[in-house]
């Protein structure tokens, strides 16, 4: 299927590795030019060697989670393509903070600049060029608790990730008359290197458990998460804005 993003600029922030580095691969593959981001120069420098075989990439080390670090991606991106047409977000992860009494102010400013002010900087940055385009894509990753808190597990920062979907229903309603498309993506158990870190440590138990409470009863992957990103990232997904997509093997059962 020709999803018309062909020539297409796209950042990925971050998108060194896991479902971000999928994310790079996929659209490299649909023809777009990619800039992708991260905090370790090594790994960086390792997914752009790889991802060179497959289309037109460049990387920067920056951190999305300061004013600094989106200047830096969004002007990088200028340089080497042009104005960013197609914007993936993939916030790192935040404090695992299961009480308020362990959550510092630091931690809480953390998840905030990471997970909302992040995004006020890029949109100031990269709608104006967008709106003269009459085109443009932002697509925010995020997790199931986007819809829905984790209260069996009240991982406070974690939850602040229901702040950035409101933002992005906000920005689809504000830029949608300038052909502009935004929507979160919520994830749910996809098996990555960082996933699987923390699984580690939660044990065998709590990843059986976990895997059970999906319908498929498996581990979704980077490559499905990329698959859907790309799709919003396109033109056949032109009248999709402004919603908050499930990729979660039915793990939560809430209707909305």
């Amino acid at each position: 299927m020709e999803l018309g993003i062909r020539d297409k600029v796209a950042v990925v922030a971050a998108g060194s590795r896991g479902s971000g580095f999928a994310i790079a691969r996929e659209l490299l593959n649909e023809g777009a030019q990619v800039l992708l981001t991260g905090r370790n120069a090594d790994i960086v420098g390792s997914a752009v060697d790889e991802l060179a075989q497959v289309g037109t990439v460049a990387g920067k080390v920056a951190d999305m989670s300061t004013a600094e670090g989106v200047d830096a991606i969004v002007e990088e991106c200028r340089s080497r393509f042009g104005p960013p047409e197609i914007l993936v977000v993939n916030p790192r992860r935040v404090s695992h903070a299961r009480s308020l009494d362990d959550l510092s102010d630091e931690a809480l400013r953390d998840a905030f600049e990471t997970w909302v002010m992040s995004l006020a900087w890029f949109g100031r940055l990269v709608l104006p060029d967008m709106v003269k385009r009459d085109w443009g894509r932002i697509v925010v990753l995020g997790s199931v608790s986007m819809k829905a808190p984790h209260l069996h597990d009240p991982m406070y920062a974690q939850n602040l990730r229901s702040s950035a979907a409101s933002f992005v229903k906000t920005l689809a309603h504000e830029y949608g008359r300038s052909g502009i498309t935004a929507n979160c993506i919520a994830l749910g158990p996809i098996r990555t290197a960082a996933q699987s870190s923390y699984m580690e440590g939660a044990g065998a138990y709590t990843e059986s458990s976990l895997l059970d409470s999906t319908a498929l009863k498996r581990w979704g992957t980077p490559e499905e998460v990329a698959a859907l990103t790309a799709f919003l990232c396109s033109d056949r997904a032109g009248y999709i804005t402004g919603e908050t997509i499930r990729i979660d093997g039915n793990y939560s059962h809430n209707l909305f």
